[in-house]
């Protein structure tokens, strides 16, 4: 067994996944380690502020780079003898695009300042962290796809230790009466520094401006995910909008903690699919269709094995990170911790979608599933108050689950993983989930199961190994 695991651990997928999954839980602890000192150094006014920026910014990385990111890692294997060129490209034609957005901000930049609540000042930083962050994803995406994951997790770990640093010299000596600018400006400065960096890298290495072909490329498969993106947004925030219009600041409070630590399995998801997606392509691109099925499985088997052992001893945990005023959040863990199932699910097939280039049919599903959760949302929240928003959540992820598991199946006719794959998932999940919210109150019921699924766990995936040798 010694010998299987330590296979399992030289593959390049799983060390790629190692990497990313303790880069992503350092990046998210820090968060969560510093959470108390930056609400200390900052008034609620100042937070909110910073809030805002964030929000805003998040828009509009999405909307003045026309999500050209997306287009990286297919172009590794569109592009094949060509591919620095193709990003140098890429990053030119956005310069461009951004370069037109800024002429537009700077005209109209009343009118912009008004509508997003932010300062003149405080808008044009967020328009430049916005362009900023559009190139951090995209640098990452190719160094992901080239599985030059410590590059990856080196820089991210570097920058995230920068900027709270920062943050809190600025903070301290500088911006006293205006804390949030201190803030914002600790995560701007090193975000800004990099991505020019990189920058001046690509165009350097590829030197190829302009081309057509690549543009064309690049904004006919990234394009689409513009409206995916937006609607991906309303999707995660608007429960949490509904339940503070109807319930209040408290409950929209103990609803957004229940879901950070839903969010465990989520960065375990995140960090996984990092290293599995160019795997995938490859695969892919290499007709090798059985050592993706093979790999998927164990990916899907092992992500059941970390969402049952992080359910069970989710109580635990919730105690551990905050006081008895959130424990009331224990009820709807498990619900979310099942739409965070059902996210894991769906993007299979959105990755067969992405393969082909198909992704048309992506935005659609998400804003599908967004009308879904905001209608259900307006019907049942005031009736049922928070818990309703958990269980809207799992139907608007699993109905993005099932139209893209129609669309692969029937509209593309490319049955990647096949309906008994996806049972085989949900029943799992389904009955790991029913299994604690029996077992709840019984601690050394569940930390047995938790344990015995851990080591059965591991001996499945290792026999799984051992026979595809």
């Amino acid at each position: 067994m010694i010998d299987s695991i330590k296979k399992i651990m030289n593959n390049r997928v799983v060390k790629a996944g190692s990497w990313y999954t303790f880069t992503n839980f350092f990046t998210k602890g820090i968060a969560l380690l510093t959470l108390p000192i930056f609400t200390r150094l900052l008034s609620t006014t100042d937070y909110g502020i910073v809030s805002l920026f964030t929000s805003w910014a998040g828009i509009f990385s999405v909307i003045i780079s026309l999500d050209l990111a997306w287009s990286t890692q297919r172009g590794k294997f569109e592009f094949k003898d060509d591919y620095n060129r193709y990003i140098s490209s890429v990053v030119f034609l956005s310069l461009l695009i951004f370069s037109s957005f800024l002429l537009l901000f700077i005209i109209f930049s009343d009118f912009f300042s008004n509508i997003t609540s932010l300062s003149k000042g405080l808008f044009f930083i967020m328009v430049f962290h916005s362009y900023f962050q559009f190139m951090h994803n995209l640098s990452f995406a190719k160094f992901q796809v080239e599985y030059k994951y410590k590059v990856v997790s080196i820089i991210t770990i570097f920058s995230s230790i920068i900027g709270v640093l920062l943050s809190i010299y600025l903070i301290r000596n500088f911006f006293v009466g205006s804390s949030y600018l201190g803030r914002i400006l600790g995560t701007f400065l090193p975000n800004a520094i990099l991505s020019i960096s990189f920058i001046f890298y690509f165009l350097l290495k590829g030197r190829e401006f302009v081309n057509l072909n690549y543009w064309k490329y690049a904004l006919v498969f990234s394009v689409p995910f513009i409206l995916h993106n937006i609607s991906g947004i309303i999707n995660a925030q608007f429960d949490r909008i509904i339940i503070n219009q109807y319930l209040g600041p408290s409950e929209t409070g103990i609803y957004s903690f229940a879901y950070n630590v839903g969010m465990i399995v989520s960065v375990f998801f995140m960090s996984i699919n990092q290293a599995y997606i160019p795997y995938y392509l490859e695969k892919m691109e290499n007709r090798e269709y059985k050592k993706i099925l093979f790999i998927s499985k164990n990916y899907r088997n092992l992500f059941i094995i970390f969402y049952s052992v992080i359910l069970f001893i989710s109580p635990e945990i919730v105690k551990l990170m905050a006081e008895k005023s959130y424990w009331e959040g224990l009820g709807i863990i498990p619900y979310i911790f099942l739409a965070y199932f059902f996210n894991f699910m769906y993007n299979f097939e959105t990755n067969t979608e992405y393969y082909y280039k198909k992704t048309q049919y992506i935005p659609i599903g998400t804003m599908l599933a967004a009308a879904v959760n905001v209608i259900l949302n307006y019907i049942f929240i005031p009736k049922y108050g928070y818990f309703a928003a958990a269980i809207t959540t799992d139907i608007s992820y699993f109905v993005l689950f099932v139209f893209h598991y129609l669309i692969t199946k029937y509209k593309m006719k490319k049955p990647m993983f096949g309906l008994r794959f996806h049972l085989v998932s949900f029943f799992a999940a389904i009955g790991i989930t029913l299994s604690f919210i029996i077992i709840k109150d019984l601690v050394f019921v569940r930390y047995a199961l938790a344990g015995s699924t851990l080591i059965i766990g591991l001996i499945f995936l290792e026999r799984s190994v051992a026979n595809n040798e």
